[in-house]
C-alpha cells in the first residue's frame, strides 16, 4: 500500500481499478484524498469526475 500522507495536489495516481487521476486534495490523515478521474477504461468514473479515494483503492503512482 502507497503512503499517501504526503502527496501535493497535482500528482498522479492509478487506482486498483485502473483508472487514472490527479490529487486535487489529500485530507492529510493518509486515508482519504479527493482525486480528479482523468481516465477510467472500465467505465466506475467518468472522466471529469472529482471522488474520495480510499487508500486501498490506490495501486499505485501514475506517470505525469
Amino acid at each position: 500500500m502507497l503512503n499517501i500522507m504526503h502527496l501535493e495536489p497535482g500528482r498522479r495516481l492509478e487506482l486498483r481499478s485502473g483508472a487514472i487521476g490527479e490529487i486535487v486534495e489529500n485530507m492529510g490523515d493518509g486515508i482519504w484524498v479527493q482525486l480528479r478521474i482523468l481516465s477510467a477504461p472500465r467505465g466506475d468514473f467518468a472522466a471529469g469526475d472529482e471522488e474520495l479515494i480510499h487508500c486501498e483503492d490506490i495501486k499505485d503512482l501514475a506517470p505525469d
